[in-house]
């Protein structure tokens, strides 16, 4: 009773601090900025600056205290780590999921022992999604490295002109909010802790890659991506977590079916692709069903206007999401269940 309590009312707690809708809209409106650049020039490799640009968006906004400096190299690393996913997924069905997972592994690892931690998950993350995407080539991947390295320098300069615009109201050193704790909350853990959390992480997530390739699931990625995120020191809080990663992308997975299925009109997708963007954008930290339930529509509207007809996406991302977070469980459990075999003997 006392667990089932718990997870309803985590499932239902609404941070309404974090909401900042001056910063969903500015983040939308430079997420979006590359796309629609890309339709007026006929280059879609374009939509690569825009997935920049997102990474970055989400880096900064769960880490908003991060200075300027660190933001630039997080520039780097992502865009860096974009195009070593793209090469990882041209090594074969056999390699691949051995290699990403030695990336999430690297990715978590390097970044564990700072108070950036958080920036180790989401560099794991564009990790993933380089090597889950089609297309993928030794050319793309410095096709994807170049301009996803743009996006986010773009999105940085929309950061940079934020924050200098709310400077007189705004101390970077003043209260942190409850996005900025979700990094903060991850600075400096034990190094053996590091190494097994990663390790962890790693090895589900290889596994998680290794049934989206055997099942021949489309953007098998958001497996990776769940098991990521969903992965909590216990039990409960996997659990937790996962469940509302879950039910956040049923729900957006139905709105976004239901966009894609009734239009095809690119300027209405646009309008449609920048409104979720910046609800988005802002609720990110109030609650992961929210940022799940406008997350899965932005995805698939994007993907739609670049690859038509595919609504089905939608459903797949269920599928997906769901495996990933019974992964994330089951490896959770299992980690449990060997320490208590340990404490026994």
């Amino acid at each position: 009773m006392k667990i089932g309590s718990q997870f309803f009312k985590d499932i239902r707690r609404l941070d309404k601090s974090a909401f900042n809708l001056p910063v969903g809209l500015r983040a939308a409106a430079f997420v979006i900025a590359p796309i629609i650049v890309g339709f007026a020039i006929q280059q879609p490799a374009l939509l690569f600056a825009s997935l920049g640009a997102v990474f970055l968006t989400f880096t900064e906004r769960f880490i908003p205290t991060m200075p300027s400096r660190m933001l630039l190299l997080v520039c780097c690393t992502e865009a860096t780590a974009f195009g070593v996913g793209t090469l990882t997924a041209t090594t074969g069905h056999l390699l691949s999921p051995i290699l990403l997972g030695i990336g999430v592994f690297v990715a978590l690892f390097a970044w564990a022992r700072t108070k950036w931690a958080a920036v180790g998950i989401f560099t794991a993350i564009v990790f993933a999604v380089g090597a889950g995407l089609p297309g993928y080539s030794i050319q793309s991947a410095a096709l994807r490295t170049f301009f996803s390295l743009i996006g986010t320098l773009w999105a940085l300069l929309g950061i940079e002109i934020h924050r200098f615009v709310i400077s007189h109201r705004i101390q970077l050193s003043g209260p942190v909010s409850t996005v900025a704790a979700i990094g903060e909350k991850q600075s400096m853990p034990r190094l053996e802790a590091a190494v097994r959390s990663a390790l962890l992480i790693g090895i589900a997530s290889a596994l998680g890659y290794t049934v989206g390739l055997v099942l021949g699931l489309p953007r098998d990625f958001w497996i990776v991506i769940t098991i990521i995120l969903a992965i909590r020191p216990n039990p409960n809080l996997t659990i937790t977590f996962a469940s509302m990663m879950v039910m956040g992308t049923i729900a957006g997975s139905i709105i976004a079916a239901v966009i894609t299925l009734e239009t095809s009109n690119h300027y209405l997708l646009l309008a449609l692709l920048f409104s979720f963007a910046v609800v988005l954008f802002a609720v990110i930290g109030v609650n992961i069903i929210l940022i799940q339930i406008f997350l899965v529509p932005f995805i698939i509207i994007l993907l739609s206007i670049y690859y038509p007809g595919q609504w089905y996406l939608s459903l797949f991302r269920i599928l997906d999401v769901a495996i990933g977070g019974a992964i994330a469980v089951a490896m959770v459990y299992l980690k449990g269940l060997k320490y208590f075999f340990r404490i026994r003997s």
